[in-house]
């Protein structure tokens, strides 16, 4: 489990006993940037105890469904700021507000909704694009076509 620690630079840093020498900087991808800090980067996958792999295996059923979450925010708010007299289909209209808060994303003009765990952009932007490209959606599936019966002829 991460320790969050005062580190001299004046940011909290996430120390990880079980991975001797990784810390990773507990700010934001644009502040990393900014006071030029790279990224903690883990060991490989293989080379983790089977205690490490659980750990991270249970991160892995938080975290995703927590950006996919964002990415509802997201859509909601863009969805809020439209027109509600639009002439364009619901499918539509979603697939719209995920590409505007794609560019939001990329403008780095996106704030997270919820602030009580940090998410990269990057995973809340790849729901985004998912949701853009018509691949999730909130929204019923149409109803499958069914084939017409041929009438039969009389004689």
């Amino acid at each position: 489990m991460p320790r969050r620690a005062k580190a001299d630079q004046g940011f909290l840093v996430a120390r990880f006993p079980d991975f001797g020498g990784v810390e990773i900087p507990l700010l934001s991808e644009d502040e990393c940037r900014a006071r030029r800090i790279e990224p903690g980067r883990f060991p490989p996958r293989e080379t983790w105890t089977q205690a490490q792999r659980d750990a991270a295996d249970r991160l892995m059923e938080i975290l995703p469904p927590r950006a996919y979450l964002e990415a509802l925010h997201v859509i909601a708010a863009e969805l809020e700021r439209e027109p509600t007299d639009s002439t364009i289909c619901d499918p539509e209209r979603e697939q719209a507000a995920a590409r505007r808060g794609i560019a939001l994303i990329d403008a780095g003009k996106w704030k997270q909704h919820d602030t009580s765990i940090y998410l990269p952009r990057s995973w809340v932007r790849q729901m985004l694009e998912a949701f853009a490209n018509g691949d999730l959606s909130l929204l019923d599936p149409p109803p499958p076509k069914r084939p017409r019966k041929k009438a039969k002829a009389h004689d």
